[in-house]
C-alpha cells in the first residue's frame, strides 16, 4: 500500500493549464476576451503563438510595454503569464529577452496589514509540468523565492500543484532556498516526509535541507524530534520504493540524529494499516553506503 498520498496531490492540479491548439485564429479570440487595448491583444497573439519577431517589434519599437498590464479574474496577473497560460515557452522567452520582468507583480488587497502580492509568472510557471516555463524565467533573472499570495513558496507551489517535482528540484539547483517555510509550519523536507515521499526527501536532504527544522507561528525551531525526523524513522512507508525511507534513516544516523520515540499517531496509524507497531518491532537499519541516483 503506497502512502504516499500521490493521487490527492494530483487531484488538486486543476490549476496546471492544458497546452492550447496554436491556431492563430484562436489566439486571436482568446486575447481579445482579455485584453481590450489593439496592441496588447497584438503581443498576447504574438506571445501565445511563439511569434517572436512579432513581440520584439511591438516590444522595442513600438514601445507596448507588458510589465504594467495586469488580467485574470482577479485582476492580479502579469500579461508575462499570457504566454504560460497559452502554453507557449518560446513566447514566454521572446517576451523576456525584449524587457519583460520576470517578477513583475501587484498587491494584493489585504486588512490584515500584511503584505501580499497576486500570483506572477513564476508562481503559474511553478504550477507547471513542463519545467521550460520555470527554467526561461529563471535564466532571465526569476525570483526562486517567490510568494504566492498565501505566502507560500514556490517550493511548495509545485509541490501542491499535481507533485511538480521536476520543479522542486530546478528551484533548489537554482538557489531557492531549501530550508524556507514553505507552507504553514513546514519545510519541503517536511511536506514529502509526511506523506512517505522518501525518495524526493533524500534528495532534498543531500541538497541541504535541515532535518531538525520546523516552525511555529512563523518562527523557526530547531527540534531533534521535528515533525520531518519522526515521519522518516516512523511513517509506515510507500510500499512501491520502500528503500528510499531506509536511507533517509541511515542518513540521519549518519549525521548525528537519533531515532526519537514513536509519536502516538503514527503507532495507530501503523497499526490501523497492519504495520509493525511497537518500537521493539521496529529495528534500526544497519549503516552501509547510501548513493544512489534519483
Amino acid at each position: 500500500m503506497a502512502l504516499f498520498l500521490a493521487a490527492s496531490i494530483v487531484a488538486l492540479s486543476g490549476c496546471v493549464l492544458a497546452v492550447p491548439s496554436a491556431d492563430s485564429s484562436g489566439e486571436r479570440a482568446a486575447a481579445a476576451r482579455v485584453f481590450e487595448d489593439p496592441n496588447l491583444q497584438a503581443l498576447a497573439i504574438a506571445a501565445g503563438s511563439g511569434d517572436a519577431e512579432t513581440v520584439r517589434r511591438l516590444m522595442r519599437d513600438e514601445g507596448v510595454d507588458p510589465d504594467g498590464v495586469f488580467w485574470g479574474r482577479d485582476g492580479g496577473t502579469p500579461m508575462l503569464a499570457w504566454p504560460i497560460y497559452r502554453g507557449n515557452p518560446e513566447g514566454l522567452r521572446a517576451m523576456l529577452e525584449n524587457g519583460a520582468d520576470p517578477n513583475a507583480k501587484t498587491r494584493y488587497p489585504s486588512n490584515d496589514g500584511i503584505v501580499r502580492y497576486h500570483s506572477n509568472a513564476m508562481v503559474w510557471a511553478a504550477r507547471q509540468k513542463d519545467p521550460a516555463y520555470l527554467q526561461i524565467l529563471l535564466d532571465h533573472g526569476g525570483d526562486p523565492d517567490t510568494r504566492n499570495p498565501n505566502r507560500e513558496a514556490l517550493l511548495f507551489e509545485s509541490y501542491i500543484h499535481g507533485n511538480q517535482w521536476q520543479n522542486v528540484q530546478l528551484l533548489v539547483e537554482r538557489g531557492a532556498d531549501v530550508n524556507v517555510q514553505a507552507s504553514p509550519g513546514s519545510t519541503i523536507l517536511t511536506s514529502y516526509a509526511g506523506r512517505g515521499g522518501f525518495r524526493m526527501a533524500h534528495w532534498l536532504l543531500e541538497h541541504g535541507a535541515d532535518p531538525s527544522l520546523q516552525f511555529s507561528f512563523g518562527k523557526p525551531i530547531q527540534r531533534s524530534d521535528s515533525h520531518a525526523i519522526k515521519a522518516i524513522f516512523w511513517h509506515p512507508g510507500n510500499s512501491s520504493d520502500p528503500d528510499w525511507q531506509v536511507r533517509c534513516q541511515r542518513w540521519l544516523l549518519a549525521n548525528g540524529f537519533e531515532r526519537p520515540s514513536m509519536p502516538e499517531y503514527f503507532r495507530k496509524m501503523r497499526e490501523t494499516f497492519g504495520f509493525p507497531h511497537t518500537e521493539d518491532q521496529i529495528p534500526l537499519p544497519a549503516s552501509r553506503d547510501d548513493g544512489g541516483e534519483m
